[in-house]
C-alpha cells in the first residue's frame, strides 16, 4: 500500500498562492511600463496615492533587466509558470516525482533571489516597498508547502507514475508560452511609450513658434516670379504669399488643396495669398520629366487654363476644386461635362483642351519649378522659402507671425515652347 504524507489542502494552497504572487507581479509591470501614471487601485491601498516607498524601489535601477524588461515580469513568469504547473500537472507521486523536482528546483532558486531582492532593498534602495515584501513572502510559504507536498511514500506502488511524461512536458510548454507573451506584451508597450515619447517630442518642435520661424527664414529665398494673371486666392494685398506647384492627379496635392481651404484660408484669409503653379507629371507639358506618372495630368491643367481663359481666376478656383473632386475619375469623365460642373460652357473647355492653347504657359511653370528645384509635387513655399511641414496648422501659426518677405516681382522668362509629338 502507497502511504502519501501530502495534505489534501496543498495543492490548492500551491495554486492559490502562485497566482496571487503572479496577480502582484502583473500589477507591478503595470505600474512600471507606464510610469506611474495609471496605478492600480489595489496598488494604492498599500502604497498610497503617491507610492511611498514603492515609488523608490519601482524606479531604481535594481527593479529592471538588460533590455528595459520590468524584474516584476520576471516574478509575473515565475509565479505564473508555478501557478500553471500545478494547475495543470498537479502533484507527483513517488515514481513521478523527477517531474516534482523541476518546479520544486525553481521555487528554491526563487527563495534564493527573494533574499537577495530583500537584501538590496534594506541595504542598497533602504526603502520599503509593500508589494515587492509581500511577493517575496509569498514565495517563502510556496517553497515551504511545495516541500511539504514532495512525494515521501514509503515504496512503489503498481500505479503509474505521475504525472506523465506527456503532461509534464505541456506544463513546460505552457510556462515557455507564457514567456513569449509577456516579452511580447513588454516589447508592445515599449515601442507604444516610445512612439508617444516621440510624439510629443515632435508636438513640442512644431508648437515652437521661434524655432519654426528660424528654420524657415534661415533658408535661402527662392526667385518665384508672378505673372499679372496668375491665379490668386486670398487677399491681393495680404502680407504672405503661398506658392503651390500642384498637379491634379496628385493625391498629396488635393490634401493641400482640402487643407487650404478647410484651415489656412478661414484661419489666416486676410494674412496670406494663394498662388496657384502647374507641375504636372507627365513630359507632355513638363518636358523635365522622363515618364509619365499621372497620364492625365497635363489635360486637367489645360482644363484650369481654359476655365482661367473663359472666366478668369474665379472659374480657374471653380475648375481646381471640381478637378480635385472628380481627381479619381479624370479621363473617363469627359472634359465637357467637367467644364459644364465647374458653370462653364463645356464644349469650349472642351475645345481648348483638344487644340492645347495653353501648353506654352503650363511649360513655363514646370521651367520655373524646375530652376527653383522642386522634385515632388506638392511644392509648397511661403514668401519664397519652400514649406515641407506645411499640413502642421501650429507651424502656419507661428510663422504667420512672423516678418514677411514678399517674393521677388521679376518677370517670369519667356521659356520656348515644348515639343509637340507628330
Amino acid at each position: 500500500m502507497r502511504r502519501d504524507t501530502a495534505p489534501g489542502w496543498t495543492l490548492p494552497l500551491l495554486i492559490l498562492l502562485a497566482f496571487a504572487g503572479a496577480a502582484i507581479g502583473l500589477m507591478l509591470t503595470s505600474y512600471h511600463l507606464s510610469g506611474g501614471k495609471a496605478p492600480w487601485k489595489l496598488f494604492q491601498a498599500a502604497c498610497g496615492t503617491d507610492g511611498s516607498g514603492c515609488t523608490e524601489v519601482l524606479s531604481s535601477g535594481w527593479a529592471v533587466l538588460p533590455g528595459g524588461i520590468p524584474l516584476a515580469a520576471l516574478g509575473f513568469v515565475y509565479f505564473g509558470g508555478i501557478g500553471l504547473w500545478y494547475l495543470v500537472v498537479g502533484l507527483a507521486n513517488r515514481r513521478g516525482r523527477f517531474w516534482q523536482g523541476l518546479p520544486f528546483a525553481a521555487q528554491i532558486a526563487g527563495a534564493l533571489g527573494s533574499l537577495f531582492f530583500l537584501g538590496v532593498m534594506i541595504t542598497q534602495v533602504r526603502a520599503f516597498c509593500v508589494w515587492c515584501t509581500l511577493s517575496h513572502l509569498i514565495n517563502f510559504t510556496l517553497l515551504f508547502v511545495a516541500w511539504r507536498a514532495w512525494p515521501r511514500d514509503d515504496g512503489y506502488s503498481n500505479e503509474p507514475a505521475r504525472p506523465s511524461p506527456r503532461l509534464a512536458i505541456a506544463g513546460i510548454l505552457l510556462t515557455v508560452a507564457l514567456a513569449a507573451l509577456t516579452v511580447q506584451r513588454i516589447g508592445v508597450a515599449q515601442l507604444r511609450a516610445l512612439t508617444e515619447e516621440a510624439n510629443q517630442y515632435a508636438r513640442t518642435f512644431y508648437q515652437d513658434v521661434d524655432l519654426q520661424r528660424y528654420l524657415h527664414l534661415r533658408q535661402p529665398s527662392r526667385p518665384l516670379a508672378m505673372r499679372p494673371d496668375d491665379p490668386v486666392r486670398g487677399s491681393l494685398a495680404a502680407p504672405h504669399t503661398v506658392v503651390v506647384f500642384s498637379d491634379f492627379q496628385c493625391p498629396g496635392c488635393r490634401g493641400f488643396a482640402e487643407f487650404s481651404e478647410r484651415e489656412l484660408l478661414p484661419r489666416f484669409g486676410n494674412q496670406l495669398r494663394i498662388v496657384y503653379k502647374h507641375f504636372p507629371l507627365a513630359p507632355e507639358c513638363n518636358p523635365g520629366m522622363a515618364q509619365t506618372v499621372h497620364p492625365q495630368a497635363c489635360e486637367a491643367a489645360f482644363a484650369a487654363e481654359a476655365a482661367r481663359e473663359l472666366g478668369g481666376a474665379a472659374a480657374f478656383w471653380k475648375m481646381h476644386d471640381v478637378l480635385f473632386a472628380q481627381q479619381a475619375a479624370l479621363g473617363q469623365i469627359p472634359w465637357a461635362d467637367l467644364g459644364s460642373q465647374a458653370g462653364l460652357d463645356g464644349a469650349a473647355v472642351a475645345d481648348r483642351i483638344n487644340r492645347r492653347t495653353t501648353l506654352n504657359r503650363i511649360v513655363q511653370d514646370t521651367q520655373l519649378g524646375r530652376n527653383v528645384k522642386i522634385d515632388h509635387t506638392p511644392t509648397v513655399f511661403l514668401d519664397g522659402r519652400p514649406l515641407d511641414n506645411w499640413s502642421r496648422i501650429e507651424v502656419w501659426q507661428g510663422l504667420m507671425a512672423a516678418t514677411p518677405v514678399p517674393p521677388l516681382p521679376a518677370p517670369l522668362p519667356t521659356a520656348p515652347p515644348a515639343p509637340r509629338s507628330p
